[in-house]
Formats: structure tokens, sequence, C-alpha cells
């Protein structure tokens, strides 16, 4: 099933259009099957509250607060929601898309955003959807354009051939990130000199090795800071930081916010 614009799965809790853009809020039941379809438009789905099974073509993914998503239009996907969950969607209109120009080509494939910036960004379109002003239909225009071109800037990541040690060493990170190894027993598991995996790592993930860890700190803060009631110290030590102080720290550098905020905007009090 191909859905034309405008239209998605859900019911719908709120929607407003600016300039090429349209930006619906959807509340999803829980236990429910969404069969496989697609849609007429590029979209974005950020995943305010909720965790949902979802298929690309063969591949699997699970989907968890906080997670965004970019959909060339046509892409044919299916979700399986195993709670109730509510998303924020950003419909881009294909004359938005061609005004890109050398960009466009960059977004032919669906992109995973999981840098904080991204999430900063997302965060900020939606405060500007729940509580606008006479000035929020510019500004949501100005944030979902620099959604466009950061989705863009990931496709073309995506497009170099990183060596296969690469995504051995980042499985390794996400599945140690409290804890991470040293340079040396990280460069030792994958096969390579720490110093070819430092400069290959920068190379292609854009960031240091150090910066990548604390990244993945501050997803899985945020997956618990949406889905849990822990408290902020808890979340803090759970991720690997030292104290509240310094998980405090690096979140607001990376995001943009302090937790307590990020966490008010995301639903919870």
């Amino acid at each position: 099933m191909r859905l034309e614009a405008g239209k998605f799965y859900g019911s719908t809790v709120k929607a407003i259009s600016a300039s090429g853009f349209r930006f619906t809020e959807k509340f999803y039941e829980p236990r429910i099957h969404i069969p496989r379809h697609s849609h007429e438009l590029a979209h974005f789905c950020f995943v305010l509250e909720g965790s949902y099974d979802e298929s690309i073509g063969q591949r699997m993914d699970q989907r968890a607060p906080s997670a965004i998503i970019f959909y060339p239009p046509d892409v044919t996907h299916a979700e399986t929601h195993r709670t109730a969950g509510r998303h924020f969607l950003i419909e881009i209109d294909a004359w938005r898309i061609d005004s890109l120009r050398e960009s466009k080509a960059m977004l032919d494939s669906p992109v995973a955003m999981s840098e904080g910036n991204d999430r900063w960004i997302a965060a900020r379109l939606y405060r500007e959807f729940i509580e606008p002003d006479e000035f929020s239909v510019l500004a949501l225009e100005g944030l979902a354009l620099e959604m466009l071109v950061r989705a863009a800037r990931n496709g073309r990541a995506t497009e170099r051939r990183a060596p296969r040690w690469l995504a051995l060493a980042k499985e390794f990170l996400r599945e140690e990130f409290s804890a991470p190894p040293s340079l040396s027993i990280l460069a030792d598991a994958v096969g390579v000199h720490p110093v070819h995996l430092a400069r290959v790592f920068r190379q292609f993930e854009g960031c240091t090795i150090g910066e990548y860890i604390r990244r993945l700190r501050i997803e899985h803060a945020c997956r618990l800071m949406t889905a849990t009631d822990d408290s902020l110290v808890e979340i803090a030590l759970t991720a690997g930081f030292a104290d509240q102080t310094h998980f405090s720290r690096c979140f607001k550098r990376t995001t943009g916010m302090t937790p307590g905020q990020y966490r008010v905007l995301m639903g919870k009090r």
C-alpha cells in the first residue's frame, strides 16, 4: 500500500504545515501491527515514546524512544508495536528535496540518525511544534531544512567504503560503552594497529573514539530518560558517567539542553 501525502497510520494528536513541510504527532496503540506500506513523500520519524520492531526490505531494526529515521519516498516498511507509542513525523514536499540539488542524491536511502546534534534539532522542532508562537513557522522551516542537510551528510558517509573491521569495532563499543576497552585492546580485538584504528575511525565516523563513546552514552541516557522513571543519578551511573554533574555537563554540550529539560520536553516530569 502506498500512502498519499499527509497520510500515516495511527491516531493524529496534532498537525500543522509550514513552507513545504507537514508536522504531525501520531499516537499508536500497543500490540498493533502496521502492514507493509510506503509513502508518496519523504519524511522523518522522531520516536517520542514507545518501542517497536521495523522491517525495511530484509533488514529488521528495533526502534526506541529518541530514535530518528529518514525515509525517502516509496521505501517499503512494516512495524510491530510492542507498547503504546508517539511519533513526531516531518513530511517533506518533493520541491524541498529538489532544492538541495547536489545533496538530493544522498537522500535516496533510509538513514538512521544517531548523533547528539540530530536529537537536539529534533527536540527543538518538537518544542516549536507543541509550544508555537508568532515565529514558530519560520523556526520549523529552518530546523527542518537543517535536519535534511544532516540526513544528506549521513547518506554521503554511507557511500564510502569502510573496512569490515570498523563495523566490528563499533559493535564492540556499543556493547561496552559504559566501561569501554583501551585503544590497544580494541585494536587487538579487530586486528589492526592502534594508530591505524584511530585514524580510520575518525575518517569514517567524523569523530574520535572517545567522542563516539560519549555519544553512545548520551543515546543510552536519552532512552532511559524517556522509557523509565529512573533518577538522573541512576541514569548517569548506568550510562557510564562518573556522576550526575559529569553527565549533565556532557549532555548539555552534546544536545544544547540539560537532562532535566530534555526529560520534560519528552513528556517526563
